[in-house]
């Protein structure tokens, strides 16, 4: 790594309008301070280190730095078996539906919230390894050894093995074999001698010996840097988000404000459907949009929308969200979290509330908000971000539950205790609880209706918490 030229580039980046220098120079110690595999796919949580409340300023940073061509930035796709990394892309518009492991053997669907990861590296000009991108195994595959092998060196490790059937692999190189360890237990140490071959090969796909101790041995025979991982061959179905470490994951990074003011434009390609597992999608609308524009014209009227708009994108944006888009007087926004989406309906509310106290009643401004969570679809609509599918009907369905100072939201929002907290905190009159037909959606719905309180903090009703638990 080319050092003089990374501090001159991240010199550069303190020049910035409200660069955060002290960031800037923690990114710059953690770099000089790291190993060549850790620089390959910077993960901006290990940059944080103890400082993770301060994630946020450390990804914008990276942002700024991919702007000025200090860093890359990748959208990197893992397997749901092995957590490989099986793919990536530069751009929104290269993305696919699905991606294909080439350990595993196995096709997956590409999910922006548990499968793809957003990384930096330092640019090409910077350091070129010209290796692979790589992550270590996540904990539940139980790895029982990890070496890491220069060209033309060899390195080895003893490890004690139960009877079973494991997986060896290098991440680098996509070298895979099987390892059976059946028989009785021996006490002498048993050698195993590996090569990494030109290409993708180990020169042995298949070994076996007796539990006991092992000496692992790999050669590196024709690249950079070859490795050797060993874990068990049962593979989880299905890694889920909380098993592995802690990361960018691409649909965070959609909702980061800098990535939307730098790269905002960027969009999926127009024949592609990327899934999310879960996100929080809000409806709301004016109540009475209609009689105002009857009642003060056109004019005054559209006037009254925009100040409206804008004081539901401030607060929306301030707590994460993103607007996805208006339709007439309404508005559609996603967000990470539930608790996310009721803080933005209170803070939006309160607004609206100082607002009309300025004016006559004729133009007061009143909303109604509907919440749902599930999963979606992102698509390009007009080429720019938007979601498709039940759980945005069904949100723009429960918004038409509420009047006008109400949120009404599903069964699904309303399990999660973070968003009661939150719903508590933004002060409560009552909770309605009702079994509703939403036009669009099949069967009958439990929906939740609840009136912001902006003068007092009411608790939640005690049957209504008993009732969820």
């Amino acid at each position: 790594m080319n050092i003089e030229l990374l501090k001159e580039k991240l010199e550069q980046l303190k020049k910035r309008p409200n660069a955060s220098k002290g960031t800037i120079d923690q990114i710059e110690k953690w770099l000089i301070g790291s190993h060549i595999l850790q620089r390959l796919r910077i993960n901006p949580y290990y940059v944080a280190g103890d400082t993770v409340k301060n994630i946020k300023r450390i990804t914008s940073e990276f942002l700024h730095g991919v702007k000025a061509g200090t860093f890359d930035l990748h959208w990197d796709i893992h397997c749901p078996h092995c957590n490989m990394i099986t793919d990536e892309f530069k751009d929104l518009a290269d993305t696919s539906e699905l991606s294909f492991c080439p350990m595993c053997e196995r096709e997956f669907k590409i999910d922006l919230l548990d499968r793809v990861e957003v990384t930096f590296s330092v640019n090409k000009e910077i350091e070129d390894p010209q290796l692979r991108p790589v992550c270590a195994p996540p904990p539940v595959l139980q790895s029982k050894l990890q070496l890491v092998t220069p060209l033309y060196c060899t390195e080895s490790e003893i490890v004690t093995l139960e009877n079973g059937r494991y997986r060896y692999c290098c991440p680098l190189t996509l070298a895979k074999g099987i390892l059976k360890v059946e028989g009785e237990k021996t006490e002498a140490i048993q050698e195993i001698q590996l090569k990494q071959l030109a290409g993708p090969d180990f020169d042995k796909a298949e070994l076996a010996v007796r539990p006991g101790k092992v000496k692992l041995e790999l050669t590196n025979t024709d690249h950079n840097l070859s490795g050797l991982i060993l874990h068990s061959d049962e593979l989880p179905q299905e890694l889920r988000l909380e098993q592995l470490p802690l990361r960018l994951s691409g649909i965070h990074l959609l909702h980061h404000p800098d990535y939307k003011r730098l790269f905002g434009d960027q969009v999926i390609s127009e024949r592609e459907r990327v899934k999310i597992r879960a996100i929080t999608i809000m409806f709301t609308d004016i109540t009475g949009s209609t009689r105002m524009y009857e009642t003060l014209g056109d004019t005054k009227a559209y006037n009254i929308v925009r100040d409206h708009f804008e004081i539901f994108f401030e607060s929306i944006e301030k707590v994460g969200g993103k607007v996805i888009k208006t339709i007439g007087d309404a508005v559609m926004a996603s967000f990470i979290s539930n608790e996310q989406a009721i803080m933005a309906a209170a803070a939006a509310v309160i607004r609206f509330r100082e607002y009309n106290l300025t004016r006559p009643q004729a133009e007061w401004i009143q909303v109604r908000i509907g919440i749902h969570r599930g999963t979606a679809l992102l698509v390009n609509l007009n080429n720019s971000l938007d979601y498709f599918g039940s759980t945005v009907n069904k949100s723009a369905r429960l918004q038409n539950l509420s009047k006008s100072g109400e949120v009404s939201f599903s069964e699904d929002v309303y399990s999660d205790q973070a968003f009661l907290t939150a719903l508590k905190a933004a002060g409560v009159s009552e909770i309605q609880k009702r079994v509703e037909d939403l036009k669009g959606i099949q069967g009958p719905q439990v929906a939740y209706t609840a009136r912001i309180n902006t003068e007092s903090v009411i608790a939640l009703s005690p049957t209504l918490v008993a009732e969820r638990n």
